[in-house]
């Protein structure tokens, strides 16, 4: 079932406390478990909100909040610009979007993708490339149904 009546606009400075800690916690989420067991979390929650930071302060990125129709916050996606290392052209890259769990599965990820599009098209570039945890089943599924194709891969192995 999609939901109706949702609406995507540009991030608001009071939504950045909200966004700024759902970041984080996306974050933490994505890393492989025996990552995580080497990190100490509170230093790692500083450096992701300055990362955070860095990002939104770029000239060329932009974060979308999704509301629904009584203006509650529902989710949100942070894209901006990337240079490829190999060839050196720009692209647009969504470094984070995150949908409330109770409303997945109803269209709103592929509303604030769709909105990231516009932007990169609006942009002047000509292509829109995002990373995702292998584990994140729903995710590559939306990706895969909205034409992303896999470019990369990122293999690791833990060293004793």
């Amino acid at each position: 079932m999609v939901l109706t009546r949702i609406v995507v606009r540009d991030a608001k400075e009071s939504d950045m406390p909200m966004i700024k800690k759902l970041t984080v916690e996306t974050g933490w989420a994505g890393i492989p478990e025996s990552q995580r067991t080497r990190l100490d979390r509170e230093k790692w929650n500083e450096h992701m909100v300055e990362v955070f930071e860095n990002f939104y302060e770029r000239e060329n990125s932009e974060i979308f909040v999704a509301e629904d129709a009584s203006g509650g916050f529902v989710g949100y996606l942070f894209v901006g610009e990337s240079r490829d290392m190999m060839t050196g052209l720009r692209f647009g890259f969504v470094y984070d979007i995150f949908v409330e769990e109770k409303s997945r599965g109803k269209g709103i990820g592929k509303m604030l993708m769709e909105k990231a599009e516009s932007y990169c098209r609006d942009k002047g570039f000509s292509r829109i490339a995002l990373n995702v945890s292998a584990a994140n089943d729903a995710a590559i599924g939306l990706y895969k149904k909205m034409s992303f194709k896999p470019e990369h891969m990122i293999l690791g192995k833990e060293l004793k």
